[in-house]
């Protein structure tokens, strides 16, 4: 966590006090990534990310693994399966391989996005949910 720096987006600024979590560039971790807040990636994970609110995976950002979370933004690589409870955006620079689970009307695709592998979407929230039990 970030705890005095300022971090930029959407012209709104976010500080790890209102609950942001930043992984940098500069960084590769390697097993489960678990936030409670929510977390901007733009870095490389090699493993599992889970996140309790929103996860933004930025054009930098790279994961290897399963990403599982309420609402997912996505602007870089994913290379694995990903659940998503609440809401899943798909930017143009995404680039997503893997089996995608989304409520039935919660997923966004922006033109130029690329993404290979299977998207299953259901009818209601609870029902996404239940795929992890």
């Amino acid at each position: 966590m970030i705890k005095s720096k300022q971090i930029y987006m959407s012209k709104q600024s976010y500080s790890a006090q209102e609950g942001l979590g930043y992984l940098g560039e500069d960084l590769l971790i390697q097993g489960t990534v678990h936030s409670e807040k929510k977390i901007v990636v733009s870095c490389t994970v090699e493993g599992s990310l889970h996140g309790d609110q929103e996860i933004i995976v930025s054009e930098k950002g790279n994961v290897n693994g399963k990403i599982e979370g309420n609402v997912v933004v996505v602007a870089g690589k994913i290379n694995g399966d990903m659940l998503v409870h609440e809401r899943l955006e798909v930017n143009s620079t995404a680039n997503l391989h893997g089996e995608v689970h989304v409520p039935s009307g919660q997923l966004l695709i922006q033109e130029g996005a690329y993404m290979e592998g299977q998207c299953i979407t259901s009818k209601n929230k609870q029902t996404a949910k239940q795929l992890t039990s």
